[in-house]
């Protein structure tokens, strides 16, 4: 998927690929962004002039040059510039309209669930050494598109929350995502979970309540892969209480090599802020540790540790809009504008995909069949299967396909 500029040169192509009932005069109109037809005749206009901005790149000068040239419309850049500000919100609706109209079509499962996972990205404002906006993305694994989309300012934390679940659901999410209030309303939204956890990102007790010792078990592991019943302490006593939330926690220990490279990360992280690592730090990198609420009669360790490597897609999907749609080059540093600008790039970005027929959906772990074809989440069970135990760290490293560049297989 590549944005080209001669996208907006075939507009009633382009508009085709808006919501069908998606009123754009009413909805703007509503959101306060279309008031008067002052220099700016109608929402479609200023839609274009949205995307001839923000989709294509072009600053506010060469946006109005454009529309000038093209008999879209004649304005100078301060009312441009007050204009988008005004249509962020709506260029938002437009952007959940687009996600929600391509969810419609059913997705695939496996074994009655929907796989999906959920991520957030950084987008930083010219000048900004650290975050400025951030995109909390859930991704359908089987579809291979963005199934849900909220963008947040640096203070937005990533969280479990930011998606809405239904039954049959099960959302992969690294180790950010290991909050104890986060877990139990997943699970009463007849959803489950596969959540990458640190040593210390929870209070791990025993099922029973008693202290559990992590350090222990771990040492106490025998095979490669294993399984322990933990419980949340979830840190509030509600009145009637509830049932304790009872986990599996998923353990697996690395390849040597790829527990002294971690290793040797969490060093030299440390030489740079100039702290000791702590000790135990350096022995949890020696293990992969998986929270999940999956039942163990169906999903056995191994099984849990392959459907987690599929989170990886939805770092493909963040390369994508970054460096092939332009959204890591975010030029507005006020705050209205900037939203505006992301919205209009995502809808670009969305249409483009659409226009190309096709997202791409091959797995980390690039081709993984004779014929080179890149593999898709399918509906059929013994698809997913067949790619499980393809992907299953069980394999050989010596036999097992290689993600992308540069995440590790067994670091995740």
């Amino acid at each position: 998927m590549k944005i080209r500029p001669e996208i907006l040169d075939h507009w009633p192509e382009v508009s085709a690929h808006f919501p069908a009932g998606f009123d754009l005069e009413a909805t703007a109109r509503s959101r306060g962004a279309f008031a008067r037809t002052q220099k700016i005749k109608n929402a479609e206009t200023l839609l274009r002039l949205a995307l001839a901005y923000g989709g294509l790149g072009m600053s506010l000068r060469e946006t109005c040059a454009w529309a000038e040239a093209g008999e879209i419309a004649s304005l100078s850049g301060p009312s441009l510039l007050d204009r988008l500000c005004k249509a962020a919100p709506w260029l938002g609706d437009i952007v959940a309209e687009l996600i929600a109209e391509q969810t419609r079509v059913p997705a695939g499962r496996w074994a009655g669930y929907r796989l999906r996972a959920l991520d957030g990205t950084s987008i930083c404002e010219p000048g900004a050494d650290r975050t400025t906006w951030r995109l909390h993305v859930g991704y359908d694994l089987a579809a291979g598109q963005v199934d849900q989309l909220e963008l947040t300012d640096v203070h937005g934390a990533e969280n479990l929350q930011r998606l809405s679940y239904r039954p049959g659901d099960i959302v992969l999410a690294d180790r950010y995502y290991a909050r104890p209030r986060d877990l139990r309303p997943v699970i009463d939204a007849g959803a489950d979970f596969i959540v990458r956890t640190g040593w210390n990102s929870l209070r791990l007790l025993q099922a029973n309540g008693e202290p559990f010792d992590l350090f222990a078990a771990l040492a106490a592991q025998i095979e490669q892969e294993s399984e322990v019943q933990v419980r949340i302490h979830e840190g509030v006593t509600e009145s009637p209480p509830t049932e304790p939330l009872i986990l599996r926690l998923v353990i697996r220990r690395k390849d040597p090599e790829h527990a002294q490279a971690e290793q040797k990360r969490l060093l030299k992280e440390a030489k740079k802020r100039g702290k000791q690592v702590d000790p135990r730090s350096l022995e949890a990198a020696k293990y992969i540790l998986l929270l999940t609420s999956l039942p163990p009669a169906v999903f056995p360790p191994a099984d849990i540790l392959a459907l987690y490597r599929f989170r990886w897609q939805i770092e493909l999907a963040f390369k994508r809009f970054k460096s092939l749609a332009g959204l890591d080059t975010l030029p507005a540093k006020k705050p209205e504008l900037a939203r505006a600008w992301i919205y209009a790039r995502l809808i670009v970005a969305i249409i483009a995909e659409q226009i190309a027929g096709q997202v791409p959906d091959s797995s980390p772990s690039g081709p993984d069949n004779a014929t080179g074809q890149p593999f898709a989440l399918a509906s059929r069970e013994d698809s997913l299967s067949f790619h499980l135990r393809r992907h299953s760290w069980a394999t050989p490293v010596a036999d097992r396909p290689q993600p992308l560049q540069p995440n590790p297989p067994s670091s995740l």
